[in-house]
């Protein structure tokens, strides 16, 4: 019973009775959900606006695990989210919430925050804002405040996390962004280039790598 159940908040490839494949986030709603909303008392999987009911699909691919959810659509849960980066990072929560609560509601524009979610549980994040505390005020956008949980390394989950974030930063048209680290050989990995050296402000340096999209 409920056998389209464990694909809800993982990435999946839909193939329909039409030949149509559709690819992305996937969400479960239960037959009685959608008894009760279309008059349909079938289980469904969900991919952003599309619905598909159990008998009209013919093959679901698990492509991942998780999800990735930009932070303005996922309101309700903007305090727990800063809690999250707060509790990695011990950057004031007060910063955090004041970032996060301004991308609520926006469908583009900086900053934004994402996460990465298994099985209802945050296990990785990061944001994109104008400048992430370096004097280079040029190089903008900065992905910042990457993290995945330590028992989630090593699972492809960050170059999952940036993919997402590079995409739907030139679904708004921001095809190049900038991020400030002091891992060496990490970012490459993803079609990161190092770029300079950036004194931060710290007035230590560190190293700026940029992302085009489109170039690899």
């Amino acid at each position: 019973m409920n056998k389209l159940s464990k694909y809800n908040n993982t990435t999946v490839r839909i193939l329909c009775e039409s030949g149509e494949t559709f690819t992305g986030a996937c969400e479960w709603d239960d037959a009685e959900y959608n008894r009760d909303e279309f008059g349909v008392e079938k289980e469904s999987l969900r991919i952003g606006e599309y619905i598909f009911f159990e008998d009209n699909i013919l093959e679901i691919e698990l492509l991942r695990g998780e999800v990735c959810i930009p932070v303005r659509d996922w309101p309700e849960a903007w305090e727990e989210i800063a809690v999250w980066f707060h509790e990695r990072w011990h950057v004031p929560l007060e910063a955090y919430r004041e970032s996060i609560r301004s991308c609520l509601g926006e469908e583009s524009g900086i900053p934004q925050w994402y996460v990465v979610v298994r099985k209802h549980k945050i296990i990785a994040g990061c944001g994109v804002i104008e400048n992430d505390f370096h004097e280079r005020k040029d190089l903008a956008p900065n992905v910042c405040a990457v993290y995945v949980d330590e028992e989630y390394r090593n699972q492809g989950i960050a170059g999952f996390l940036l993919q997402y974030v590079c995409d739907d930063m030139a679904a708004m048209g921001i095809d190049t962004l900038y991020l400030l680290t002091d891992h060496t050989g990490f970012y490459e990995r993803y079609g990161w280039e190092f770029l300079c050296m950036v004194k931060g402000s710290d007035e230590e340096l560190s190293r700026m790598y940029v992302h085009k999209t489109g170039v690899s």
